[in-house]
């Protein structure tokens, strides 16, 4: 608990506990639509999340050469990008409602993957750098276990707020239901994400100033 003391690792867990709380809730939100409200089955569903994991597989392998040119400046790039694809996404769902055509939505889940990869690859190892070397298995332990509660965090959240949008027990579900239910599920991610920019830029300024020591 000494470690939270400190400022910036204080904003640095916080920052993988919202980031993360996106993750699993995205995954949660996307699959109901698809497979329960779309009536996709689980293997063409996952066809159409495939490409989020390529655009995550690339910004993952350019994160490291763009952060060690830009600094914590290229991570809050991804988190912008994160965060304007997820309100794409929401809009595109919400605008072609019950008639939505899942392979439409291939473009920005590619972004989306990308701006996940950009902000979660090296948002580790910098919230991880902001604490004694000395400490770096308390430290390491105490993301590890941020990194579960936000996932945990996300899906009830959202779980909450997607399953407030459908009809009670008993009632037939409809596409556009879900599809409602979705953006309202995903609004959540989009205030995470935005969330995220904001911490991002305090957790730049404590460097700059050398603070929370």
């Amino acid at each position: 608990m000494q470690l939270l003391t400190q400022r910036r690792f204080a904003l640095g867990t916080l920052l993988v506990l919202v980031v993360y709380s996106t993750s699993s809730s995205f995954f949660l939100c996307f699959a109901l639509l698809m497979q329960s409200g779309l009536g996709l089955d689980p293997f063409m569903a996952g066809s159409i999340f495939a490409p989020c994991s390529v655009g995550f597989v690339l910004a993952s392998l350019a994160a490291p050469r763009l952060v060690a040119g830009w600094g914590i400046r290229a991570i809050v790039v991804g988190a912008l990008l994160y965060a304007l694809s997820i309100g794409l996404l929401i809009a595109q769902v919400q605008a072609a409602g019950a008639q939505l055509v899942p392979v439409w939505l291939i473009p920005v889940l590619i972004v989306v993957g990308a701006g996940q990869g950009l902000v979660m690859t090296p948002l580790l190892n910098l919230v991880l750098a902001l604490v004694d070397e000395a400490k770096a298995g308390m430290a390491s332990g105490v993301i590890a276990t941020v990194q579960q509660v936000g996932a945990a965090l996300g899906v009830a959240v959202v779980g909450i707020f997607f399953a407030a949008a459908l009809p009670g027990e008993g009632l037939v579900v409809q596409a556009g239901q879900y599809v409602h239910a979705f953006v309202a599920g995903m609004l959540y991610n989009l205030g995470a994400a935005v969330m995220v920019i904001v911490l991002l830029v305090m957790l730049a300024g404590e460097q700059r100033s050398g603070g929370g020591e």
